[in-house]
């Protein structure tokens, strides 16, 4: 690109076929500009003849190298996609942050239990589903032989009676 240092560059889909490239203004170092390119390789992965501006790019860049910060991006994006995604559960509060006191995350347990629970919202039922299923993990209620407990767990109403009916299968197992 006249006008512009080549800075980097990385393929953007599957097939390998269009480039992302990154040049630096020579006159404003701050100012980047990207530019799109339909790459060509042949059946080889060899650069093909093509466009003018794939011939400069490999001036600046070989195959390899393409390949590699693809890799390198990719790798970069998927974590940047899981920071976000941890990040949003905390703000939900779906995912507790590692730092909490026992104090704290006591208080959140405990709020949690006791919190207003309607039953007839979506919210509401996803969270008494998912607290069935962990108390059916635990080793004391999945080998309990206690058919009428396990019975009461699964038709419980709201998280407290959940926790209730795990508390009594839990007593009994002991």
């Amino acid at each position: 690109m006249r006008g512009h240092t080549f800075v980097t560059a990385h393929f953007t889909n599957n097939e390998r076929t269009t480039v992302e490239s990154f040049w630096r203004d020579e006159k404003d170092e701050d100012i980047i500009r990207t530019e799109i390119i339909e790459a060509a390789i042949d059946v080889n992965g060899l650069p093909a003849d093509s466009s003018p501006q794939w011939k400069e790019l490999l001036n600046h860049i070989d195959i390899d190298t393409l390949h590699s910060n693809t890799a390198k991006h990719i790798a970069a994006m998927d974590e940047a996609y899981q920071l976000d995604v941890i990040r949003i559960a905390k703000e939900r509060g779906l995912l507790l942050d590692e730092g909490l006191s026992d104090q704290d995350l006591f208080q959140k347990i405990i709020g949690f239990l006791f919190s207003e629970f309607k039953g007839d919202n979506r919210e509401d039922k996803e969270k008494l589903f998912h607290i069935k299923l962990q108390l059916f993990e635990l080793e004391q209620i999945k080998n309990s032989k206690n058919r009428a407990l396990k019975a009461e767990l699964r038709k419980a109403k709201s998280i407290i009676e959940a926790i209730k009916y795990a508390i009594e299968i839990y007593l009994t197992e002991e």
